[in-house]
């Protein structure tokens, strides 16, 4: 081989090696993404296990997502079927050998198809029908065969979605395999996410475990896991379970009075549990047991309020939590904040009243005792009462003043979410609020006989919380005082404000306010009167401000709303002394800001290939730039001389020249007359600068924008060609 011959080898291999090695690294960037995550889940379903053995659903779930080499839906399917029709058929099935060691460990054992439904074909053991006799194995097949088909089956598929969901059939076949088997380690039943795969260990069907001796309830709730998975593989387990409880209720099995033994022995017991965690705390599973029963009276309530489409689409959702409900609701048409549901549902425990507020507070379908700390005596000062991140506190009153104002200690990290229902002559009045700082709260009625006032750790806004290991333990918990006073009636008798929307200057005057006697209360009067902003259509208080009071405007307040947060607010005035309050409804307001963004500036390189842009805008809302220069999404729009969008680059904030910069831009790929714009992204809106002046780009655009990994395995098969037919003929 000359010389010349091997620089063309060497030249060919070196350029199939460098594609491959780009290739490689690549490749490298995603696993080790893809291994970060799998380790995650791993560590979960390890951690599950040892607090938990008894729940294999859950912890197959994340064993099955940390073995995955892909997103689950990619995975694929089987192009022909694999099961039979034919009665007695003898299959033999991947199954858990034992739930008492993890990692678990899988075992083929045969099975024999004794029952055939439309939906559903139903294996007994081969062990267990040599232990029980084939005639009472077949027997207890068709038993479940019937349930599920006239069953199970029609009421899951009709609120939580199909078994196939988005990820597809993976066998196509519609049956669903039903394995009667024989658990260990206190398991009733599973569905395994591992047969939703092509793997080793995967039978490759939609298929359930159920125990010989358990119950049908624990077949529907099972059959709801697999439903559930085959729409959102990485669900929190609050909503799943939830669903998978309210499974057993639609099919009538394992209730009493349409409560779970969960909802009614645990849950009702302990109302401190937040419903947004799943707790292994305590030893035995207690907590987890009270989670059954929490989450269940919670899609109990959903499905009643809002309907079968609302757990449909809640399933369907891959959001995660509290916003998947909120998704979920929405889609359904109904525009409502996690956290008043929340409340909502919270009250409705304990009120449980439909005939007011739209049948809101109270339950239609079941009637559950819930416990509640009575108080007897006001005035009191109570001290340290438990608050858990969406948990309840709750106090009962019988027979109360009139007359209450409520002051708790402020919440140390976090938002207090309060709801009070007050009875008395005219039936039910519930109002609910959600502050953080110097709280004080009043209700009021006429011959009241009855009061609940139920709190709870909440966030200002919709919680999040992630998929993973967060979504598991106690969440936050503060200790809160409060005090209870009666007092007297404080009244607004009459007011003037203004506002105009855009100009921000709020005036309120000439408020008056009579006691009880009709007396006016002026400065000296030990009363303390106040302004609120509270979020229109939700419990969130924004601000409370301190009025002023002369003789001349009487209590009067004049400020700047510039500040405040794009929304619509609900104005009252609160008035409150040592024991006389009150409280007045002025106006709804809306405000608004304005975002405008400067023609963007630019320069050419100087071969007229690339571009440097400077952009500007400004935002109207005081105290806001930190927050709007850091979030905001600024991008460059590149047009042709057709108008026609072709590229989009991103600009950074520079803070010490108070504008976007791109950097330098290569626009080789391009040619011809261009021009910009640029796109500021905040708070829900986006707005656009002018175009800018039209310039020339002097570059060499290529046919396409870009080169796919057959075309480079091409350029890789004609050089190591040319190279072998190169070599040989020199070594002729």
């Amino acid at each position: 081989m000359n010389k010349r011959s091997r620089k063309i080898t060497y030249f060919s291999i070196s350029l199939a090696f460098i594609v491959l090695l780009g290739s490689s690294y690549a490749t490298l960037g995603n696993d080790s993404e893809i291994n970060s995550e799998q380790n995650d889940y791993a560590k979960i379903a390890y951690d599950l296990f040892n607090s938990d053995p008894t729940n294999p659903t859950q912890i197959l779930k994340y064993k099955y997502l940390s073995e995955v080499p892909q997103p689950v839906s990619d995975l694929p399917k089987l192009s022909v079927p694999v099961k039979t029709d034919v009665i007695d058929e003898v299959q033999d099935f991947w199954i858990i050998d034992s739930f008492l060691s993890f990692p678990y460990t899988y075992v083929q054992r045969s099975a024999k198809l004794l029952a055939i439904g439309a939906n559903s074909y139903v294996y007994v053991l081969n062990s267990l029908i040599s232990s029980n006799g084939i005639a009472n194995a077949k027997a207890k097949a068709e038993d479940w065969r019937d349930e599920f088909e006239t069953k199970i089956y029609p009421n899951d598929i009709l609120f939580f979605g199909h078994p196939n969901g988005t990820l597809g059939d993976i066998d196509d076949d519609s049956h669903v395999t039903i394995l009667i088997s024989d658990l260990d380690g206190g398991v009733a039943g599973y569905f395994d996410p591992n047969n939703e795969g092509t793997g080793g260990t995967s039978n490759q069907r939609e298929m359930v475990y159920v125990d010989y001796s358990t119950t049908y309830g624990v077949l529907a709730h099972e059959f709801q896991h697999l439903i559930h998975f085959n729409y959102d593989t990485d669900e929190f387990w609050w909503i799943d379970e939830g669903c998978a409880e309210l499974a057993k209720y639609l099919n009538g099995y394992d209730i009493v009075n349409n409560l779970t033994v969960f909802a009614r022995d645990y849950f009702a017991h302990n109302v401190d549990d937040s419903l947004l965690y799943w707790n292994y705390e305590s030893i035995g599973g207690k907590d987890v047991r009270i989670d059954y029963g929490g989450a269940y009276l919670f899609i109990f309530y959903l499905a009643e309020k809002y309907g079968i489409d609302a757990v449909t689409f809640l399933v369907n959702e891959t959001a995660g939590g509290a916003p998947s409900v909120e998704n979920a609701l929405a889609n359904v048409g109904y525009t409502i904040e996690f956290n008043d549901l929340f409340l909502n549902w919270a009250t409705a425990l304990y009120v449980d009243d439909t005939s007011f507020g739209g049948g809101l507070y109270g339950f239609i379908n079941l009637d559950i005792p819930m416990d509640s700390e009575l108080i007897s005596t006001v005035p009191t000062s109570e001290i340290n009462k438990l608050n858990r991140f969406y948990g309840l506190y709750v106090a009962k009153l019988n027979s109360p003043p009139d007359y209450l104002m409520f002051e708790p200690t402020d919440p140390a990290s976090t938002y207090l979410g309060m709801s009070f229902a007050v009875h008395d002559m005219n039936g039910w009045t519930v109002t609910k609020s959600i502050q953080n700082t110097d709280i004080v709260e009043f209700f009021n009625g006429t011959l009241v006989d009855e009061v609940y006032i139920i709190t709870s750790l909440m966030t200002e806004t919709t919680p999040i919380i992630s998929a993973g290991n967060d979504q598991f333990g106690l969440g936050t918990t503060d200790y809160i005082d409060f005090t209870l006073l009666p007092g007297s009636p404080l009244t607004v008798d009459s007011l003037s404000y203004n506002y105009v929307s855009g100009n921000w200057n709020f005036s309120l005057y000439n408020v008056v306010i009579l006691d009880e006697n009709s007396t006016p209360i002026t400065d000296s009067s030990g009363v303390d009167v106040y302004v609120q902003f509270q979020f229109d259509g939700s419990s969130t208080i924004y601000t409370i401000l301190a009025m002023n009071y002369s003789v001349s405007l009487d209590w009067y307040i004049t400020l700047s709303l510039q500040s405040f947060d794009e929304a619509t607010y609900d104005v009252s005035i609160i008035a409150s002394g040592s024991s006389q309050y009150g409280e007045s409804h002025v106006d709804l307001i809306n405000i608004d800001h304005i975002l405008a963004v400067e023609e963007p500036s630019f320069t050419l390189n100087s071969e007229s290939t690339g571009i440097y842009v400077r952009g500007n805008a400004s935002y109207t809302q005081l105290d806001a730039w930190d927050s709007f220069s850091e979030n905001v999404l600024v991008m460059i729009l590149l047009y042709d001389s057709q108008g026609v969008t072709v590229d989009a680059f991103s600009m950074l904030y520079n803070p010490s020249t108070n504008d976007w910069e791109s950097g330098l831009i290569d626009l080789s790929m391009y040619f011809g007359d261009h021009h910009i714009k640029i796109s500021f992204r905040y708070a829900g809106r986006t707005v656009k600068s002018v175009d800018s002046d039209t310039f020339m780009i002097e570059g060499s655009p290529l046919p396409t924008t870009s080169l796919d990994f057959s075309f480079w395995m091409g350029i890789i098969i004609v050089c190591i060609g040319i190279s072998i037919v190169t070599i040989k003929r020199r070594s002729k």
